[in-house]
């Protein structure tokens, strides 16, 4: 839903900024993983994140296109409840000295907490991108280390990312043509 507003949102930015440095660190952990070299991993990212980036600014602050909240108080409570059940798992985690598994069961609370998030804000990506990032992160509870990291990570920041292209087309915001016009959806 395209809704133009008078404000600058900075709120919406913060959060979308704060979403691409959690792909940041899933695709950079997924790579010590893997043993990848970092630099070559770190411009793969930003070749990533910096367009990304790029189409939120435009969206949020120049166009001032933001995906406005429908149920503020549901975003509240889901934001509240994500600090709580991320404090639980990292000390379960940490109490059971399971640390590897850490993770994993963030990828979980947050890939769950976007289902509440589709709700609250009436974005359909929300469904699919959380779904994407709890079954990848249960898929890799599967899988023995380091493999489990590598699929973690990078299946985590594959979905944030795919999620924020499939957000910024749905604004209209990618996928313009060189007239500068959008293209049909």
């Amino acid at each position: 839903m395209v809704v133009t507003t008078d404000a600058k949102n900075w709120r919406g930015l913060f959060s979308d900024v704060f979403g691409l440095l959690f792909a940041l660190a899933w695709a950079t952990r997924g790579a010590q993983a893997a043993r990848l070299p970092l630099v070559p991993v770190l411009l793969v990212i930003a070749l990533v994140s910096l367009p990304l980036l790029a189409g939120f600014v435009h969206r949020d602050i120049i166009l001032r296109h933001p995906e406005v909240p429908g149920d503020r108080e549901l975003m509240r409570k889901v934001k509240i409840m994500r600090i709580v059940l991320i404090t639980a798992a990292s000390w379960w985690a940490h109490a059971t000295h399971h640390m590897p598994l850490f993770l994993p069961l963030l990828g979980i609370v947050i890939g769950l907490s976007y289902l509440p998030l589709g709700k609250a804000l009436n974005e359909p990506v929300h469904y699919v991108v959380g779904s994407a990032i709890v079954s990848v992160s249960v898929l890799s509870f599967l899988l023995q280390e380091p493999l489990h990291m590598e699929v973690a990570g990078f299946g985590t920041a594959i979905a944030i990312w795919l999620g924020c292209v499939a957000r910024l087309w749905r604004s209209g915001i990618v996928f313009r043509s060189p007239s500068g016009a959008a293209l049909p959806q």
